[in-house]
């Protein structure tokens, strides 16, 4: 029969825990101090000195609705101001290329296929707006209390076609992606905002997240009644737009910003 590891020579090995227990059923205690995890101490850690009580946000997988946020009148003249104003961009993505941390920027319509509109003055009624309604729900209870700073990218506006209409003979869209990347500005984004300008005008086009096992695209999204609606997002959480098969889709996306997430 084998030695016991505690008995091996005949000598008890010392309780190497770092709190002994008593033996008694004590709880669930945490693996890092071995003491148990009570009501005053739930997480069973030993409290940083200085740091106070530790933050807690179960929203941080969460999509907030914000419904109304614009008006139709609005939405529409948006889109018509995009198409007309601003800088017009075809879609690229970024790829690492030898490892390298750094932005590179490549053509894949079949990842991503999409025209941006890019405003190239600020515009202080949109710009305020947006931002307004981003630190409402942030600071709110129910918000994510995410350090946040402002804008410092502009918003974009998004066009994705159905293939019969597309210059390049594929349906507009967007692969699974992070809006986080490694760029001194895009390691900043924190908060990702997608505004809704024509719901009810197309067919696809699905805003949709991956959490877990769960991919299923916001319901209700492509109803006209959702023309306005301001969906929020941490922007580490991995999205989708799904193909257009009819119409065109406008949205205009953007991102909040603040000190890498620590």
């Amino acid at each position: 029969m084998p030695k016991s590891k505690n008995n091996r020579k005949g000598k008890k090995r010392n309780d190497t825990r770092p709190t002994p227990r008593s033996g008694k059923n004590e709880g669930q205690a945490s693996y890092q101090t071995g003491r148990p995890m009570g009501a005053d101490n739930p997480s069973g850690t030993t409290p940083i000195a200085g740091a106070g009580e530790p933050r807690q946000c179960p929203y941080l997988d969460r999509v907030a609705t914000l419904e109304n946020a614009f008006t139709p009148d609005e939405c529409q003249q948006i889109i018509t101001t995009a198409l007309n104003d601003w800088k017009e961009q075809e879609s690229m993505i970024q790829r690492d290329e030898g490892g390298k941390i750094e932005q590179n920027f490549v053509d894949d319509y079949d990842y991503r296929n999409t025209t941006l509109f890019i405003p190239e003055k600020p515009d202080e009624w949109l710009f305020s707006k947006i931002l307004g309604h981003i630190m409402n729900f942030n600071n709110s209870e129910q918000g994510y209390n995410f350090d946040v700073r402002g804008l410092a990218e502009p918003p974009n506006m998004m066009r994705y076609e159905a293939a019969n209409i597309n210059k390049n003979g594929k349906p507009g869209k967007y692969d699974w992606h992070l809006d986080i990347g490694p760029g001194p500005v895009p390691s900043m984004r924190k908060i990702s905002y997608s505004l809704q300008l024509n719901s009810g005008e197309y067919e696809g086009g699905a805003l949709a997240f991956n959490i877990g096992s769960d991919t299923t695209p916001i319901a209700g999204q492509n109803s006209s009644d959702n023309i306005g609606t301001v969906y929020l997002f941490p922007s580490y959480m991995c999205h989708r737009v799904t193909e257009v098969t009819s119409g065109t889709r406008y949205a205009l996306v953007g991102w909040c910003h603040g000190s890498s997430f620590s």
